[in-house]
């Protein structure tokens, strides 16, 4: 089939535009992917999605003096975004109308203020893939379909997880569009990819649900264990003492509960505890949580990392005695395989992708199980012959571990497949 190969930016764009300096979760996969597929094809098109115009732009790149590669992606383009209301009629649905029209008003200005450079991208056939969330992929494959492209859709999908147990029984507006979102971009789609094998179990099993369509061709290209190294200087102090480590832990799904008691154990069996680090972003109800009464015990060994820089982030993953994670389900984990880059112990909850992230260089607990936690937390913080092991483990597993550079090969790949039907 003839056409470019467009490869979408936004998630990146959105990221940029938060005024972050480092990227986090699926802006991530998209930023640290794209990097190494530009290096791979240069005949790659890198485009991002404007809300307010309906219209997707071309991003330039080019190769830094350390041979990595930097995109031009305006960083004060300040774009917001209110998704589709699937079922939108009633009152509900006319306000989500307004508001979108509104918000799209204030993106158009604020586009053309702030990125008037940027060249618009005629994407009428070739690929177009993108690792975007489903709700914005959604509005790029309306925009296309309204300007008659032929261009083959090709998503990356990150997880299912709203369409779990509790999710779907209470049915909440964010279950009911995530469901529509997902649906839409199944029909519409001609080759899905997966972000781990498991996540493209969960699809067939959806799918034989009739919770989800029938999809197309799907290719699963597990994520990494990579950890990049940041060009930051460095912005933290580490603690002095031993700690442990967690990334983007909140209540709930990410179960830091559940760390919380097995320190609680661990401090009325009168054991050692080890600091415990809670980096990431800002959680004001996790802080509040923090503040509980039966925390007291433990409540001087918490630290709270807001938004460690990718240098930090490096930082604290080497000096851990282990990362935890704890998540009752995750479509990939890159906290776990990071770990594992750095050198780091993983002790990670029995959710099955974790056995694909980390097969036997992994420590495992039941998530609702704190004396096992409990337990496996203190062998590490007293037994250094342990730790040792542990680590030298992982190190002669490292070349085995999965790159950036793999997973761009294997999108290559799978999109070479789809141009050649």
């Amino acid at each position: 089939m003839r056409g470019h190969t467009f490869y979408d930016l936004t998630e990146a764009l959105l990221s940029a535009s938060a005024k972050r300096v480092q990227y986090y979760g699926i802006a991530r996969v998209v930023i640290e992917t794209a990097r190494e597929v530009a290096l791979l094809d240069p005949n790659i098109r890198f485009v991002v999605f404007s809300f307010g115009k309906k219209a997707f732009y071309e991003i330039e790149w080019a190769r830094a003096e350390d041979g990595s590669v930097e995109f031009q992606i305006p960083k004060d383009v300040g774009q917001r975004w209110f998704r589709t209301h699937f079922g939108g009629a009633g009152v509900i649905g006319l306000f989500m109308r307004l508001l979108n029209a509104s918000v799209s008003k204030r993106n158009v200005r604020v586009w053309d203020e702030r990125a008037p450079g940027l060249k618009k991208a005629d994407i009428r056939d070739g690929i177009f893939v993108s690792a975007a969330r489903p709700k914005m992929i959604v509005d790029m494959i309306e925009a296309l379909k309204r300007a008659g492209s032929k261009t083959r859709i090709v998503p990356l999908v990150h997880d299912f997880m709203p369409l779990h147990n509790g999710a779907t029984k209470r049915f909440r507006r964010f279950d009911r569009n995530f469901m529509h979102d997902n649906r839409y971009l199944i029909q519409h789609s001609d080759m899905i990819l997966t972000n781990s094998v498991f996540t493209l179990d969960e699809l067939n099993r959806f799918a034989g649900s009739d919770m989800l369509p029938k999809p197309g061709p799907v290719t699963a290209i597990p994520l990494v264990h990579e950890c990049p190294p940041g060009v930051e200087a460095p912005e933290i102090d580490l603690p002095s003492s031993p700690y442990l480590l967690t990334v983007g832990l909140n209540l709930g799904r990410k179960n830091v509960e559940i760390v919380l008691n097995a320190l609680l154990i661990m401090a009325k069996a009168g054991k050692s505890i080890p600091n415990l680090v809670l980096a990431g972003a800002h959680r004001k109800r996790l802080k509040r949580y923090v503040e509980r009464s039966d925390l007291q015990p433990i409540r001087d060994r918490i630290v709270f990392v807001n938004n460690p820089n990718q240098t930090d982030l490096v930082r604290l993953y080497e000096n851990a005695l282990a990362l935890i994670i704890p998540s009752r389900i995750e479509g990939w984990g890159l906290p776990a395989g990071e770990a594992l880059w750095c050198g780091t112990p993983a002790l990670c909850s029995t959710a099955p992708v974790f056995y694909e992230v980390c097969g036997e260089l992994g420590l495992y607990f039941d998530p609702d199980d704190p004396e096992t936690l409990a337990g496996q937390i203190a062998r590490l913080n007293e037994d250094a012959a342990y730790r040792e092991e542990l680590r030298q483990r992982i190190e002669d597993a490292k070349p085995q571990l999965r790159t950036w550079k793999t997973v761009a090969v294997e999108m290559l790949d799978a999109l070479s497949d789809l141009r050649n039907v």
